[in-house]
Parts: C-alpha cells; sequence; structure tokens
C-alpha cells in the first residue's frame, strides 16, 4: 500500500496543471471551481490532495480483503441493514465507494447493482478476480452476487420487479444518471452548500414504485481507515412527488456534512454538480457603463487554457467554456497579467467589433 501510494504521488506530482496547455488543466479548473463553491481552498494543494483520494479507489478494491481483515474498514449504523425483506441502498461517489457493494455482498445482502449505460459497460471493474483472492478467507461471490442492471434499459425494470418479489434488494448511487428516461421531467433542485443541485428522481421513484424504503450510505477515509456509515431507511410516502422531493433532499442534507468535511475525495468535483446562477448574466445584461469606464478581465469569473490550437476561456459559475481566438486571449491575457483596465474606445481598438465588445462585458468577461 505504501509503495502504491508513493506511485500516485508520482503520478500527481507530474500532472503540472500550472500550465494552460496541460491535459490536468481543465480537470484542475472544474475541481478548483466546485471546490471554491464549498469551501475556502488553496487552489493548487486542493486539486493535489483530489488528484491523491481519486486514485485510491482501485488499489482499495483489489486490496479489499487485506483491508478488511486488518481491520481497516470500519462499519458504523449496521443495525440498519435489513435482511428480512429488500431496500434500496443509495450511495455517492465519495471516498472508497465502491467498497460499499462489497461490504453489502460480505454482509450476505443479496442485490442488484443499477448502473447507467456508461458504468454498465465497465462494470468489469467490479467482476476483478483480484478483489477475491483465494488466501482471503471471505467468499464475496461476485460474479454472481451483486448482479447488473442497466438503467437506461427500460427492460430492467421488470428484472428490478422479479428481485423485489425474491426479497433482493438494488443498490446505486444518488449522484449518479440512474433513471430510466433521462430528461428534465426526472429530476429536481435541492440545495447543496447553499447551491442547487440537480439530483435524479429515479432512486426514490422506483422505491416508491417497488414499495420499498430507501436506505443512505456514504463513505469516506479518516484517520487511515475506510469508514461507512448506514442511515436509518427512509419509508415511501403515499405522494409520490412528496417522497422523491423529501427524500432527496434528506439524503442530500446528509450529503452535505460530509462533503464539507471530506470534500477533496468527491471524485465528481470535475463534473458540472451545481446548477449555474443564471442571474448573474440577466443582471450583466441590464448594466451600460459611461463611455470613458474602465473595464478589467474578471479573474474571479473565468480563467484560462488551451486545448490543442484552440485558445479557451472557462466559466468558474457555469463550467462551460467559451472558444476565443489567439489575439482576444493575448489581449485578455496582458490584462490580467498587468492587471490593466481599459475603456471602450480603447477595446474597439483592439477589437474592431464593437457587438464583440459588448458580447465580452455582458457575458462579465469584462467588467
Amino acid at each position: 500500500m505504501e509503495n502504491y501510494l508513493n506511485i500516485i504521488n508520482e503520478k500527481v506530482n507530474s500532472l503540472q496543471w500550472e500550465d494552460e496547455s496541460s491535459e490536468a488543466r481543465i480537470e484542475f479548473l472544474r475541481v478548483s471551481a466546485n471546490g471554491m463553491k464549498i469551501k475556502d481552498i488553496e487552489e493548487d494543494l486542493f486539486f493535489k490532495n483530489y488528484s491523491i483520494q481519486k486514485r485510491l479507489t482501485i488499489n482499495e478494491i483489489n486490496n479489499f480483503s487485506t483491508l478488511y481483515n486488518d481491520g481497516k474498514i470500519k462499519i458504523y449504523g449496521e443495525e440498519n441493514l435489513i435482511f428480512n425483506g429488500p431496500a434500496f441502498y443509495g450511495s455517492f461517489h465519495i471516498g472508497p465507494y465502491m467498497t460499499i457493494p462489497i461490504l453489502l455482498a460480505l454482509k450476505k445482502i443479496t442485490f442488484s447493482v443499477v448502473m447507467d449505460d456508461y458504468s454498465f459497460k465497465r462494470k468489469v471493474r467490479y467482476e476483478n478476480p483480484d478483489i477475491n483472492p483465494k488466501t482471503s478467507g471471505i467468499d464475496l461471490n461476485l460474479k454472481t452476487n451483486p448482479d447488473f442492471l442497466n438503467a437506461e434499459d427500460t427492460r430492467s425494470i421488470f428484472k428490478m420487479i422479479k428481485n423485489i418479489k425474491e426479497n433482493k434488494s438494488l443498490f446505486s448511487y444518488l449522484d449518479g444518471n440512474t433513471t430510466t428516461i433521462n430528461n428534465q421531467k426526472h429530476s429536481l433542485n435541492v440545495k447543496c452548500m447553499n447551491e442547487e443541485i440537480s439530483a435524479q428522481k429515479g432512486i426514490p421513484y422506483l422505491c416508491h414504485l417497488l414499495k420499498i424504503p430507501l436506505i443512505p450510505i456514504f463513505s469516506y477515509r479518516e484517520d487511515n481507515l475506510i469508514k461507512v456509515v448506514i442511515k436509518k431507511p427512509i419509508y415511501p410516502l403515499e405522494d409520490r412527488n412528496a417522497f422523491c422531493e423529501e427524500s432527496l433532499t434528506k439524503c442530500w442534507s446528509m450529503f452535505e456534512n460530509v462533503l464539507k468535511e471530506f470534500t477533496e475525495q468527491y471524485e465528481f468535483l470535475n463534473k458540472n454538480i451545481f446548477v449555474p446562477n443564471d442571474n448573474i448574466l440577466k443582471l450583466s445584461e441590464l448594466e451600460f457603463k459611461e463611455a470613458d469606464y474602465r473595464y478589467k478581465f474578471n479573474s474571479q469569473l473565468y480563467n484560462f487554457y488551451i486545448k490543442g490550437d484552440d485558445y479557451l476561456l472557462f466559466n468558474n459559475d457555469s463550467l462551460n467554456s467559451l472558444k476565443i481566438n489567439k489575439g482576444v486571449y493575448n489581449l485578455l491575457r496582458k490584462l490580467h497579467d498587468k492587471k490593466i483596465s481599459i475603456n471602450e474606445m480603447e477595446l474597439i481598438e483592439f477589437i474592431p467589433n464593437k457587438k464583440f465588445v459588448e458580447a465580452l462585458i455582458q457575458n462579465q468577461i469584462l467588467i
């Protein structure tokens, strides 16, 4: 394990995310932008820690038996597991999240893992024979338990119903795409870290349809231990929409406490996890400055990166990118590096396109 940590550190130190043309640059920008929405961070150190944490997961699975036998895995709330009936166990992509289905199997919970199409095609990660070496003394039987269902295949619902009738449970991730039809009708916005998350309703919808409880599970690394926390079951309400909203709000509220403390362990920091604040652009479109107003580059909202021959601006709020030409890149880079401000007439001298200048202002690239 120590040797593996050294290999991880060497790999992470070679990423060179400060270089705008580095392959790691866009991930650095995404992770940093999300991290700053959660707590005060030092970007370089935060991204380094995130990169290390992310690379621990596969090693933990491959060495699960050793970790378990050495007492490195602690379970809290084991009394909340349901052995005499089916349930839907819902987790998040934080910490050693891939060890949770192994632990459920170890505790003799019979279940199916519900996955989106992308994960379903990569399920071989869970079937790695190295997970269950013969010398471990732990018979996980992962080839038959759990099995795997593609949530984006509508035929899977019939398999789920059959499993529930046979007293089998389900497992999936609440922050993943586990709805059978992926559109806005199957999501709702919930609060997390004073931001909005677009949460998929697929899991609570299935709980309501199948009349089974939702049991949240969280995992994180602390004090050289893998800690797994199993929360109390959330039972379906009569009203389906009310249950979806209430259960997701409860789960994300619980997750918020874990996320705030172990932020670097959240693998999805490199994704658009927060709903962008549309009010920023709406307000700016109503503001018109005096002709002599001096604009500066908005380094709070935008950052630079280069991909091949393309020059791009990264938006820290929406996590989207805007392609610009090299001339505009050089101008904005100079304004940023030398902390120069410039009025509209001077801008038009450099960029002889008034509409494009107005777009820079309206999109708050210049403020």
